[in-house]
């Protein structure tokens, strides 16, 4: 969500039925296993198959672009107790807008401990190992406002959002970094231009295999949730649509994708001045998204910006709920 500068200040299940045919606290010890060594596997609270059994050997959600029809939507279950993130626990300064590879051994996030909004990241070796001291990632950071990171499932590529010059529109819009291998600095970034935004772009959301985006646009006063696909990682992203099954005359932004894009969550102001958590699912990429239903069992105090394990195992998200400083918890199924 866009940080509390002069010009964006923020005033901060049951199961679902989908229709037919892609944060910030929790239990940790250590962040959580990656998909796949938790022991928890998407069979145990989604209805129908595994989320990263291949149909016919497509993977992803080019299934579902391919015709697929024995897609089953997931069934909400909620999650678990929620906590704080251990290694940003006793960091003074808000930290938002959590992200994390798919193997969780890099989690990128927006902070201003020195005023200043900028990229940050916490990294460690293993899933076993722990967390090291977060440090600012230099590269992707600037003297205006950088927020709202997406980093993809391999980690090669990162989205944010950021006010700096240089982008063919003024104010804040969608920027990425791009490297070679996860041992490599990030690439300067640059604007992205495939398509035309809004007045104001921000939390982008990336699906598992990234042909699919869903980001926050600001058109006018309404914020609301849109759409861009592309048929490849080196295809240009489509024009943006609004997703409109998901947004509401009140503040909608922050979406979280998983379950390669059948699944969201995201953050909306419709309860009340306070963003709270919504979910919503539908069985293939090509279908509409369900009707959203509030994340109860998250949703205290000011909870937005989610991140989700693409089997939904795990949620990452920020919030306000224990007072001062927004800080990033997490909380599992």
């Amino acid at each position: 969500m866009p940080k509390p500068w002069p010009s964006l200040l923020p005033a901060c299940i049951a199961a679902v039925a989908a229709y037919g045919c892609s944060v910030d606290q929790r239990s940790l010890g250590s962040l959580g296993a990656p998909q796949g060594e938790a022991g928890i596997t998407a069979d145990a609270f989604v209805a129908g198959l595994p989320v990263d059994a291949p149909v016919d050997g497509l993977p992803d959600s080019q299934d579902a672009l391919a015709g697929e029809t024995d897609a089953v939507a997931e069934v909400w279950v909620p999650f678990g107790s929620v906590s704080l993130f251990p290694p940003l626990a006793s960091t003074p300064a808000s930290q938002a807008d959590p992200t994390l590879t798919a193997d969780e051994l890099e989690l990128y996030f927006s902070s201003n401990p020195n005023t200043d909004w900028d990229i940050w990241v916490v990294k460690r070796a293993s899933s076993t190992a722990q967390w090291v001291a977060p440090s600012q990632v230099a590269e992707l950071s600037s003297p205006f406002l950088d927020e709202t990171p997406e980093v993809s499932a391999d980690g090669l590529t990162i989205y944010f959002a950021s006010a700096r010059p240089g982008d063919a529109a003024a104010g804040e819009h969608l920027w990425v970094s791009h490297r070679l291998k996860r041992t490599d600095g990030w690439d300067p970034p640059v604007p992205v231009t495939d398509f035309v935004g809004g007045d104001t772009d921000l939390s982008p959301s990336l699906s598992h295999d990234q042909l699919l985006m869903v980001f926050a646009s600001l058109h006018g006063s309404d914020w609301d949730l849109y759409a861009t696909t592309r048929s490849s990682t080196a295809a240009p992203w489509g024009p943006p649509t609004p997703l409109t099954e998901l947004n509401s005359p009140q503040v909608d932004w922050d979406p979280a994708l998983y379950r390669d894009g059948t699944s969201i969550v995201f953050a909306s102001r419709r309860l009340n001045t306070a963003n709270s958590l919504f979910y919503a699912t539908r069985a293939t990429v090509t279908n509409k998204f369900s009707a959203p239903q509030p994340a109860t069992e998250l949703n205290v105090n000011d909870d937005s910006d989610p991140w989700l394990s693409n089997d939904g195992s795990h949620i990452v998200f920020d919030s306000r709920r224990g007072g001062g400083p927004i800080k990033i918890y997490e909380a599992r199924r």
